[in-house]
């Protein structure tokens, strides 16, 4: 086998990988939005079934053959392919470390665990859940530690998982300077919010769906290629090519809550539907580079855009005339100061964009004391309400608002948390590049963000995974990440929101 053959039969087995993917994500969908209440079980032996195919595929002979004939070094591919080989070789190594009993183990134990977290977080019973999640952690540690090699801890080797190279200790010193900024802004606005209590009012459920609607169709997304649903948590979903999905939800107090929601979904369905190409699609390439770069895509719609007074320059008439009578007496500049006001919380996803990333720093310390043998999985809702005291200021007022409130875990997703904090910071320095290039505040005040979305198509969302997120970054900034941005980008904007 030459090396073009050797790729040819690599491009293959990727195909049919992301074929099984999107199977996956199919069968996930339903499990989210319309499943029975009895499905669960099997619905996890049916995902630990093509979690298996995936394992026996990616653990083949063919891809031992394949591999002792090319690599991620090898000459005489374009860029590309070297990507398809790069991601499919990195698959490989860490597949051929994780046995097959404990990859179909994983998948029924976390569906189990879900279906349990739900009811747990309904009844605030975090003890009923407690056995699952326990299951699931011991079979993530058990997987983590297969994986940690090259003197990785079996935490960072979590954290690789979703964003290569990036460890514990280098996000702890990004979120040690991350937690200062905070601190900082927080300081400079105390005593300047407003009164926010309009948001809090009764709003007509099928006003807002409209509303939202028509903002996610200005942004871009193409119900042609995706359709808005609603769960219990919001999340994006990608089931095939051209079937991108999207969720928010309705029972948040706040009549914003669900439009930041579906702002951020559709920020990562955006660049779902860029990176799937002519060029990618049907290969491990149609997806996004990392995660963190995933979550600055979605948190700069949300936080840096949709949070801006550029952007509701336009959409506050249009909010005020679907709400009369809720808004009444509201002018702009109030509206905007009760949009942006500042004050910890318990629920992460509703957080504002200043003390968000506290919650993010309140996890992923939970998570290394996990892993490191500091506390156990029953020990998660003191230990969660104690650092909540120390970083916000306050506890939750039950574990259903505190240490019930996320899915991740329940869902394995153990080192996953931050990469949403890690995306505020890289979002902040492409909004600098950004400003540099196009005049962004113009574009959002005269409603033109399909414009916004053909300037991110070009320089990120069209790669895809192509190139790493280091690489990307540098190559559309100049720098590489550097959090100095995200501190000039909350001092800039709160010092002249509560001068």
């Amino acid at each position: 086998m030459n090396k073009k053959e050797a790729f040819e039969k690599l491009a293959e087995i990727d195909r049919k990988v992301t074929l099984i993917n999107h199977i996956c994500a199919v069968l996930g969908w339903d499990f989210e939005t319309t499943i029975s209440p009895k499905g669960g079980e099997e619905r996890g032996a049916q995902l630990a079934y093509l979690e298996e195919s995936t394992h026996d595929l990616l653990t083949s002979k063919q891809m031992d053959e394949i591999f002792s004939v090319i690599n991620s070094r090898t000459p005489g591919f374009d860029d590309r392919e070297h990507a398809i080989i790069r991601i499919m070789e990195k698959s490989w190594k860490d597949s051929r470390n994780v046995p097959s009993s404990l990859v179909a183990a994983l998948a029924k134990a976390t569906s189990a665990a879900s279906d349990h977290w739900f009811e747990a977080r309904q009844k605030n019973d975090f003890e009923s859940y407690r056995p699952y999640l326990q299951t699931v952690f011991d079979l993530v540690k058990e997987e983590a530690q297969c994986l940690s090699k090259d003197g990785k801890s079996p935490y960072d080797a979590l954290l690789d998982q979703f964003e290569p190279r990036m460890d514990s200790k280098r996000i702890t010193s990004l979120f040690d300077s991350m937690e200062n900024t905070i601190h900082k802004v927080m300081s400079m606005v105390e005593g300047r919010q407003v009164d926010d209590s309009f948001l809090l009012l009764k709003y007509p459920q099928k006003t807002q769906e409209r509303f939202d609607k028509g903002i996610v169709r200005n942004m871009g997304f193409d119900f042609n290629r995706g359709v808005l649903g609603i769960s219990h948590h919001p999340f994006t979903s990608t089931l095939g090519a051209d079937d991108i999905r999207i969720t928010s939800r309705f029972s948040d107090a706040r009549v914003t809550d669900p439009i930041f929601s579906y702002i951020h979904e559709a920020g990562h369905a955006l660049y779902e539907m860029g990176a799937s190409n002519r060029k990618t699609s049907g290969t491990c390439l149609a997806q996004g580079t990392s995660m963190a770069f995933h979550e600055s895509q979605s948190r700069l719609w949300e936080n840096v855009f949709g949070h801006s007074p550029s952007f509701w320059k336009y959409y506050f008439p249009k909010f005020r005339n679907a709400y009369k009578k809720q808004t009444d007496g509201i002018d702009f500049e109030h509206f905007i100061k009760a949009l942006n006001k500042v004050q910890p919380s318990d629920i992460r996803v509703n957080a504002d964009e200043v003390t968000y990333g506290l919650h993010i720093i309140l996890r992923f310390r939970l998570e290394k004391e996990l892993f490191n043998g500091g506390i156990t999985v029953a020990e998660l809702p003191d230990a969660w309400n104690q650092l909540s005291m120390e970083l916000l200021g306050h506890k939750p007022s039950s574990d259903s608002m505190g240490v019930l409130q996320d899915n991740h875990w329940a869902s394995g997703m153990f080192g996953y948390f931050p990469s949403y904090a890690l995306g505020n910071l890289i979002n902040s320095q492409l909004y600098y590049k950004m400003r540099n290039d196009i005049d962004v505040d113009d574009l959002l005040a005269s409603g033109k963000l399909k414009k916004i979305k053909t300037y991110l198509n070009d320089r990120i969302y069209r790669y895809g995974a192509i190139y790493e997120s280091d690489v990307l970054l540098k190559m559309i900034t100049g720098e590489s990440l550097d959090e100095k941005y995200f501190d000039r980008y909350l001092t800039e904007k709160y010092s002249e929101l509560f001068r």
